[in-house]
């Protein structure tokens, strides 16, 4: 990815992008991610990651809320019900 991709916004649709390749099957695309990750904070230094985690969180929060307003279902439930998700896989 080059320096293009040295945006925030769209360092985290492309780490969304590596995610979906990696939910299409077994494979290592977590090195992808960290490569990925390694080089954007080379070239922008470690606070840049924070703008990365800060704007996938916004991406996460938009895809909920546009979920909760197509279904009908409060946007709050929504995040509930995920975070009860992810701490029944620990």
């Amino acid at each position: 990815m080059g320096l293009l991709y040295d945006n925030p916004d769209l360092a985290a649709l492309t780490l969304t992008r590596l995610a979906a390749e990696e939910s299409e099957g077994p494979g290592g695309l977590d090195g992808r991610m960290h490569d990925y990750l390694a080089g954007l904070e080379h070239r922008n230094g470690p606070a840049y990651l924070e703008l990365v985690a800060i704007a996938l969180a916004r991406v996460h929060f938009k895809a909920l809320d546009d979920l909760a307003r197509a279904t009908g279902v409060d946007s709050a439930a929504l995040l509930d019900a995920a975070e009860m998700e992810a701490l029944e896989m620990l």
